[in-house]
C-alpha cells in the first residue's frame, strides 16, 4: 500500500514593525500558531505590549480574511502587527 505524502502544514507566527517614527528592529511575538485563526490571539497580546512598554493606543481589525494590528505609540512610531505563514517570511 502507497501512502501519498502531503506537505507540512504552515506554523504561524504575529511580527511588528515600524511603519513610520524612529525604525526599530521587528518584533516577533511569543510563539508559533497553528493557524491564521489561532494567531489572532498573538496579535491582540503584541500590540498590547508594545502599547505596555511604550504607551500610546491601538487596535485590532479584520484584513483580506486575517486579524492586524496597530500601535501608535508616545515615542513617535507607528507599529504594524500582522500574521505571517512560515513561508510568507523574508528569506536572508
Amino acid at each position: 500500500m502507497t501512502s501519498a505524502l502531503a506537505p507540512a502544514p504552515d506554523a504561524y507566527l504575529v511580527v511588528a514593525e515600524v511603519i513610520h517614527g524612529p525604525h526599530l528592529a521587528p518584533r516577533i511575538g511569543d510563539g508559533l500558531y497553528c493557524s491564521a485563526e489561532c494567531a489572532e490571539h498573538g496579535v491582540r497580546e503584541l500590540v498590547g505590549k508594545l502599547i505596555e512598554e511604550e504607551g500610546g493606543s491601538g487596535f485590532v481589525l479584520p484584513h483580506d480574511g486575517r486579524m492586524i494590528g496597530c500601535a501608535v505609540t508616545r515615542g513617535s512610531r507607528m507599529w504594524s502587527v500582522q500574521i505571517l505563514a512560515s513561508r510568507e517570511l523574508p528569506t536572508v
